[in-house]
């Protein structure tokens, strides 16, 4: 049986952040000996255990402090996102499929990009605080992946930012201007299954693709 729980994965976690000289290293070690203890199938029955019964896709976080968000990603097939940023360390612990961050740095007042990394199953992805990036699922089944960030995600939403898919214009980041920057991303791409994955897991998102 697993021992692996959203509580003690976090209580864990924040101690060893806690005590460390670099934070970001003893998470991506936290996150590391969560995976190599555990299964994958074990760690996401914990994460749908832990998802508020009402949340959307944009809401499946499983665990908020001040020092700490763990979130479950459930990425749909094909799904492409706006680029964005989180202002936070993390790390991204994959557990099914396949997801490829693809990355970002400033150029003046743009963007250029400066590489991609795929992570598969039991791979883990370490995000520096200052990281820009875009996900991709490129396969035809949902991602799953646990999220962690060294802080809370309800409080900082208002220091993150997103980028249109045209012009790469810096805006405020919300979990609506997501979605919606990234149904444009798709539409620019011509990634109708991506668009339909994205219309079954959030039924709201049919008006705003069908007035793009």
């Amino acid at each position: 049986m697993s021992d692996f729980s959203v509580d003690g994965f976090a209580a864990a976690c924040k101690d060893a952040m806690a005590s460390a000289e670099d934070a970001h290293k003893a998470m991506k070690i936290c996150v590391e000996q969560a995976m190599a203890d555990n299964t994958p199938k074990d760690v996401i029955a914990a994460l749908n255990a832990a998802v508020p019964p009402d949340a959307d896709i944009g809401e499946l976080i499983v665990h908020a402090s001040p020092e700490l968000t763990m979130l479950y990603g459930r990425i749909p097939p094909r799904f492409q996102s706006a680029i964005h940023n989180h202002t936070v360390i993390a790390c991204i612990a994959q557990l099914e499929g396949e997801e490829i961050s693809h990355i970002y740095k400033r150029d003046g007042d743009d963007l250029v990009k400066v590489g991609q990394e795929t992570a598969v199953p039991d791979d883990v992805v370490a995000l520096r605080a200052d990281a820009i990036h875009a996900i991709e699922n490129p396969n035809h089944s949902v991602g799953s992946a646990l999220h962690v960030y060294g802080g809370d995600f309800t409080t900082i939403s208002g220091q993150r930012s997103i980028w249109t898919s045209e012009d790469h214009e810096e805006r405020p980041f919300s979990f609506p201007e997501l979605l919606k920057e990234s149904v444009k991303t798709m539409k620019t791409n011509g990634n109708e299954d991506g668009l339909r994955a994205v219309v079954e897991a959030i039924p709201a998102a049919a008006p705003m693709i069908e007035a793009l």
